[in-house]
């Protein structure tokens, strides 16, 4: 039996105030079409790490792609903490394969300024320095204009208004931590996704999981693990979620791209890799590769388009657009290997559609 309708009433709807410039008198719900930007992982710097502040505040970060993060949501998974002080629980002293990332407060700003509005904390991230610094994250985020989602027990739900017409877009966030909503929990996720369905008339599902790194460009066809970690069976709870009501799904985790395939009509974003990861982060070969996903879905919800711009980035800097395109000839590629039944068609101007 299903447990939609008693987690609908233990949900914490975290609404947060219309985008700028929307009217507020007067307001009527009629949906409209929905645009968002999606982008992979998000690290502005960490004190954690030698040299691993950006100069000039991070001002330069962003300034090549901010062009490109222009939409009704413009999201991204914040990889990390906001914290600027104490040590992290996570790692043991001296540890060489284990990452505690403490982004220090002030750097934040840097993501209203480009554009965003959205920011999941739904990763492996999240927790590095414990729940106080979680919550200061989210605060500080609200207070700079941007929506955080991805805690347990919270959702985003924002209203877009438009000429005095609202259109209620939801966002939910999945990980395989206990401090978000589970994948792994194949009935729980069911049973969220049912739960805000009603609520929302445009519904997308993120999520952070998959095995990592360079190797990792392929989506498994069964469960995936980090060493002996659970990192789901992401095509089947991709699909699980869509059919619970969900109209598009969206993934990182393995920072790397993965192929892009479409189920009854809505599309599956596996992993859009690193988007700005300062410091800590492999960039080599197809790990440098990343974009901004412009996706635009109907008033119900329906696929309209897609679009993939190709980026790239180096160690120490932000993205930049990329003449060479790897990342549309990567997407090309694994999207074919792996679904090539379902897989979309990536046109050479980027544009993703279903096959036929």
């Amino acid at each position: 039996m299903s447990r939609a309708p008693a987690l609908a009433a233990a949900l914490l709807l975290v609404c947060f105030t219309a985008r700028p410039g929307a009217s507020q008198s007067g307001i009527v719900h009629q949906p409209s079409n929905v645009r968002f930007v999606f982008t992979g992982d998000i690290n502005l710097g960490t004190r954690t790490l030698p040299d691993g502040i950006p100069p000039d505040s991070g001002r330069a970060l962003l300034r090549e792609v901010d062009s490109l993060l222009t939409a009704d949501l413009v999201v991204g998974n914040f990889e990390g903490v906001l914290s600027d002080s104490g040590d992290s629980e996570k790692c043991a002293p001296k540890a060489t394969m284990c990452y505690a990332f403490a982004t220090p407060t002030f750097l934040a700003a840097r993501l209203a300024e480009a554009g965003f509005t959205h920011a999941n904390l739904a990763n492996n991230h999240a927790n590095d320095f414990g729940p106080a610094w979680r919550r200061h994250t989210e605060d500080t985020f609200r207070q700079l204009g941007l929506t955080p989602y991805g805690p347990r027990g919270q959702v985003a739900i924002t209203p877009l208004i438009r000429d005095g017409a609202m259109t209620l877009v939801g966002l939910v966030g999945f990980a395989t931590y206990p401090y978000a909503y589970s994948l792994l929990d194949l009935e729980e996720s069911r049973a969220i996704v049912e739960a805000v369905r009603p609520l929302v008339d445009v519904l997308v599902v993120t999520f952070h999981g998959g095995r990592e790194g360079k190797t990792a460009v392929r989506t498994g066809k069964g469960p995936e693990f980090l060493g002996r970690e659970p990192r789901g069976d992401l095509r089947r709870w991709a699909r699980i979620v869509l059919d619970a009501g969900a109209d598009a799904v969206v993934g990182h985790g393995p920072h790397v791209l993965r192929g892009i395939e479409f189920h009854d009509g809505k599309p599956i974003f596996y992993s859009l890799g690193n988007f700005l990861t300062y410091r800590g982060f492999n960039l080599a070969g197809p790990l440098g590769l990343t974009t901004a996903i412009h996706l635009e879905l109907a008033s119900d919800g329906s696929f309209i388009s897609a679009a993939i711009p190709s980026l790239i980035q180096r160690a120490g800097q932000g993205p930049v657009p990329d003449p060479g395109h790897g990342a549309r000839h990567l997407l090309r590629r694994v999207t074919r290997l792996d679904f090539p039944e379902t897989g979309a068609i990536i046109g050479e101007d980027g544009s993703v559609i279903p096959r036929p």
